[in-house]
């Protein structure tokens, strides 16, 4: 694609101690078709060698700029703040772009007239691949649609809309969900139905942390709290989801948080008894760990039983 005299897009791309990984992921984006873009590679306070890895990909495009750590978020608002471009899409470290996500995607939100286009993802993880989100479908979302499962390496949008509304550094996870909120009232969103993004989840990830998740969601409906009132019935089967997070935390008082949460979120009988089930099975488990793996099918049979 010739892009000679096309707009310049502002490509942000928040890191910490990803020197194994930035390359594969910065050369996703330097590599697009539509060539006319920045690369602004914020290091937030990484302690390897990733500017070494930086410096060597060798291309004017890149803007390297090192702050003290204060999380993905304060990151990308000092990407949103150096950006040049008249538009802004945002990858993750490590993540890799399809070649043509660029191009495609800003064809559709001049073609759409939209403010935020974004794309799905396939999801490699514990050895298989998945399409998400599939709570959407092509198009404009409705007022009434929940924006969750937007993520930030699948977006790009109207500079000036995203210089307006930065993301909330204090949400602990689902930045990319809390930001989705904001936009969504005032602006319009449009998915495309197409996956063009690898997303990786890796084990030291925050995604991985199930207390985070919880802490977000705690955050998120103080913040939002018409949420409640206009997704009670989501925030239901949201809450029966919860349970089972709930249960892998392993710290007391953090699992004792989540539960608190998970019935201010919802009282309904049928979360109450998943909760019950899931704490019996729970305890139960942990009881047979205590004891001899060699204990006989028919006592485990009757310790459920009890």
């Amino acid at each position: 694609m010739n892009n000679s005299n096309t707009d310049l897009i502002s490509v942000i791309i928040p890191t910490y101690n990803r020197a194994h990984l930035i390359k594969r992921c910065a050369e996703s984006v330097l590599n697009q078709t539509y060539k006319n873009l920045e690369l602004i590679i914020v290091d937030d306070g990484s302690t390897d060698n990733t500017k070494e890895v930086v410096d060597s990909l060798n291309d004017k495009r890149i803007v390297y700029v090192k702050q003290e750590n204060q999380g993905a978020g304060a990151a990308r608002n000092k990407g949103i703040d150096l950006a040049k471009g008249k538009y802004i899409a945002f990858q993750d470290s490590d993540d890799v772009w399809h070649l043509d996500k660029l191009e495609k995607q800003i064809c559709v939100l001049k073609e759409k007239n939209a403010d935020i286009v974004f794309c799905k993802m396939f999801m490699f993880g514990n050895l298989r691949k998945k399409i998400i989100p599939q709570n959407f479908k092509e198009g404009f979302l409705q007022e009434d649609t929940l924006p969750l499962g937007i993520s930030t390496q699948t977006l790009i949008g109207k500079k000036e809309i995203l210089l307006n509304n930065k993301f909330d550094k204090n949400v602990p996870r689902l930045q990319d969900f809390e930001l989705a909120l904001r936009i969504q009232k005032e602006h319009s969103i449009y998915c495309i139905d197409e996956a063009m993004v690898d997303y990786y989840l890796q084990k030291d990830s925050i995604s991985s942390k199930p207390e985070k998740l919880l802490e977000a969601w705690k955050y998120i409906l103080d913040k939002h709290k018409n949420i409640t009132k206009n997704y009670s019935e989501y925030l239901d089967n949201l809450a029966q989801s919860f349970i089972g997070i709930a249960f892998q935390i392993k710290d007391e008082q953090a699992r004792k948080k989540a539960i608190d949460l998970i019935f201010s979120i919802s009282t309904s009988r049928k979360t109450k008894l998943i909760y019950f089930l899931n704490k019996i099975h729970f305890y139960k488990i942990r009881e047979l760990l205590v004891k001899s793996i060699s204990i006989p099918i028919k006592n485990i049979i009757i310790l459920f039983k009890k």
